[in-house]
Formats: structure tokens, C-alpha cells, sequence
């Protein structure tokens, strides 16, 4: 996360002690005191007043514009507070404190990313060293909320623009570096994803969200030996979870395991993975613990693993179709059917779900068993990728093999 080097803009009730007057009319100055009085008594309209008889005493008096900004931000008038530091830096465009508090407004008040990475620039074009760097920080910090502001908005493009010129300032940052990955993967650019989460890591090599970024980066592009690597280090990062999301790390190194029939092994990694998981990600871990248990064929542990992710998330409906596919391969027909029944609530279970139920009815063969079985595979017809499967099995109810055609 981003270190929170810059702080909400706090006035003080005592003015910046100003530099010298130069070529300030005597009158315009004792107005501008006048109103700096008025100020510290927190008599904002008086003190706003004042500071405004000085401008018009004379239009040169850059402290004044910036005393009257100053006080439109106690009053909460925000444009024109922004137009009166324009105004001081309009009259001094060395007003390098008036550059700085203009910034802090359209930063962390208005949120306006761009306008005060213009005002931050303007300000370290005059004087780099100002508040011994702090500026640069706070442009960094603009820098990273525009883009993430663009990444909420899906204009990945233009985020990794932002974090760039994020990166560019301080090049140390790994978290920078984490968020200019997120963005070049959301747009696809996965050799320029692939280096900045590289980078990060490289400078920080306990950063467990940017290692198991890396191994999600590896997994998309299919290269499940560096995703298995990745995951490994997440994890060694953080053991015990710490951070939530390396739970993903868990069960995503569990996922690549049994893709590459290493089912043995996730079924080690995701049993651990369930004594750290935080309570809201538990259904998650055993469901990828169940699907393991599956791709083993050790169908009564995928049948608890199921059971116990129901108890976590009664209403999660992979865990309702997987515990229904498990209940099948062991012959526990009703239980089958209830689970998948419950699964077809889901809009992304509910035609794998009715193709289950064909296939119990279709094996079990309880009265009835026909037209049940006939109702459900035509509800898998209204998906491609079930489609050729349930018209097979229609036919073969319809017409099935050995039995006399009539006429014969």
C-alpha cells in the first residue's frame, strides 16, 4: 500500500511568517496584518475583508491573495480559494508556499489529480528541495491516485501512464511498481505486467501480493512452473495469511497442481491452507480441496471437503454441484440430487447442474425415471458445450439398443 507520506491539509491559526515586502504599498500592508489578526481570532469574514481591501490597495500583494485563499478554505469556498493561490502565484510565480498549499487542496480536498500535479510541478521547477522533498512525494502520490482513479474507471492504458510517471519519480517504490503490473495485466500486456511485478518483488522480496500476482500472471500464460515458484514465495512471505489475499496464493498453487496431475500435492498444500484461511475465504479453500480430493478419485474426502465448504457458504452453489458430482461417482443418488437441485439456483451451475440430474436419473432409474431424466438433458440443451452430450443421451432413452422396433 502506498506509504501515506502527505497529510490532510491542516491550517494553522497563525499565518506563514512571510518573506520580506517587496514593493508593497504601505497601506495594502497594514491591511494585510489587519486581516492576519482577524485570522488568528478565527473572525474569517472580517479577516477575509481585510485581505481583500489589500489586493485593492495594491494587486501586487501576493501574501494578501494567499491570506484570502487561506480563509475561503476555512469557509469551505473551495473554487475560490483555488483562484485566489492562483492569483498569488499569478503575481509571484515564485510563491513556491503558495504552489505547495494549492497543491494539498486539489490533492487530498477536491481531488483533482491532475491540477495539482501541474501545481507540484510548477512548484519544484522553482525550488526541487522545497519542505527537503516532501513535494516530490506528494506528486507521487497524485501520480498513483489518478491511476488508480483510471484503473476503478477499467481505462488500464492510461493507469499504467500514471503509475509510469509514478515510477519515474521514485524508483524504489515496489507497491508503484505492484500497481503498474495490475494495470498492464488488466490490459493484457503481460511481458510488461511480467517486469513490473518483477521489479517489485526485486525490491521487495517479502512482498506476498506481488509474488502471487506473478504466479496469477503465470498461470494465464500457462507457464505453471514459474506460477508454481511464484506461489511458492507468496507463501513463504506470508505463512500464516497475514495479508488475506495470500490465501489466493494457497489456492491457486493448488489449482496448478492439479491441472498438472499433481493432485497429491494440492491436497497437502490446500490442507494447510485451510488451518491459516481467514473465515471468509474457507469455502474457497475447500472447494479447491474437494476438487483435488476429485481429480484423486477420493470421492468420500471430496464429499467432506464439499460438506464443510457449505458450512462456511450454504448458498455457494460450485460447492452444492461439486458435492452433487461427488455424491454421483459414489452411487448416493438422492444425495446427488439434492445438492444438484440446489445448485440450479446459480445461473452458472444451473444447466451443468440439470445434466447431472439426467445422468442420476438415467443411472438410478426410479419410477418415473424416463421422463425425468428426458426434462433435465433438455434443459442442457440450451448450451453449446452440453448440447451434442444430451441429445446423445435423449436418443439412447428414446431408442435404446437390443430392444425390437415395432413392426418387426
Amino acid at each position: 500500500m502506498l506509504l501515506r507520506v502527505f497529510t490532510a491539509v491542516v491550517l494553522s491559526a497563525v499565518l506563514l511568517v512571510q518573506p520580506a515586502w517587496t514593493q508593497v504599498s504601505p497601506e495594502s500592508a497594514e491591511k494585510y496584518n489587519s486581516g492576519q489578526d482577524l485570522f488568528k481570532k478565527r473572525r474569517y469574514q472580517d479577516a477575509l475583508a481585510a485581505f481583500e481591501d489589500a489586493v485593492k490597495l495594491d494587486a501586487k500583494n501576493a501574501q494578501a491573495y494567499r491570506g484570502m485563499a487561506k480563509t475561503y478554505q476555512k469557509l469551505r469556498n473551495y473554487p475560490q480559494a483555488v483562484e485566489s493561490f492562483q492569483m498569488a502565484v499569478g503575481v509571484k510565480p515564485d510563491y513556491v508556499e503558495a504552489y505547495y498549499e494549492l497543491g494539498q487542496l486539489q490533492l487530498t480536498t477536491l481531488r483533482e489529480y491532475e491540477k495539482a500535479q501541474s501545481s507540484f510541478q510548477s512548484l519544484l521547477e522553482v525550488n526541487p528541495d522545497f519542505q527537503e522533498g516532501k513535494v516530490r512525494d506528494l506528486l507521487k502520490a497524485a501520480y498513483v491516485k489518478h491511476g488508480s482513479g483510471y484503473h476503478r474507471q477499467k481505462n488500464y492504458k492510461k493507469a499504467a501512464a500514471q503509475y509510469e510517471n509514478a515510477t519515474q519519480l521514485d524508483p524504489t517504490d515496489a507497491t508503484v511498481f505492484y500497481n503498474l503490473g495490475l494495470a498492464h495485466r488488466s490490459a493484457r500486456n503481460y511481458t510488461k505486467a511480467r517486469n513490473a511485478f518483477t521489479t517489485a518483488t526485486d525490491l521487495n522480496p517479502k512482498y506476498a501480493k506481488a509474488h502471487r500476482a506473478l504466479g496469477d500472471l503465470y498461470r494465464i500464460t500457462k507457464k505453471n512452473s514459474q506460477a508454481i515458484r511464484s506461489y511458492k514465495k507468496a507463501i513463504d512471505s506470508d505463512p500464516s495469511c497475514k495479508v488475506k489475499s495470500t490465501i489466493h496464493a494457497y489456492i491457486n498453487l493448488g489449482k496448478v497442481y492439479t491441472s498438472t496431475k499433481q493432485a497429491a500435492k494440492a491436497v497437502t498444500m490446500l490442507q494447510k491452507a485451510v488451518t491459516v484461511s481467514p473465515k471468509n475465504r474457507k469455502a474457497k479453500v475447500y472447494i479447491a480441496l474437494g476438487f483435488a480430493h476429485t481429480q484423486r478419485k477420493h470421492f468420500k474426502s471430496a464429499v467432506s471437503a464439499f460438506t464443510q465448504a457449505l458450512k462456511f457458504d450454504g448458498r455457494n452453489s460450485e460447492a452444492q454441484y461439486r458435492l452433487a458430482s461427488a455424491h454421483f461417482e459414489l452411487k448416493n443418488y438422492q444425495n446427488a440430487l439434492n445438492a444438484a437441485r440446489k445448485a440450479t439456483g446459480s445461473s452458472k451451475f444451473r444447466v451443468p447442474a440439470h445434466v447431472l440430474m439426467g445422468d442420476v436419473f438415467d443411472a438410478w432409474r426410479p419410477d418415473g425415471w424416463k421422463e425425468k431424466a428426458i426434462a433435465n438433458y433438455k434443459k442442457g440443451l440450451k448450451d453449446r458445450r452440453n448440447k451434442k452430450y444430451c441429445e446423445d443421451k435423449i436418443d439412447r432413452i428414446l431408442n435404446p439398443m437390443g430392444e425390437e422396433v415395432e413392426g418387426e
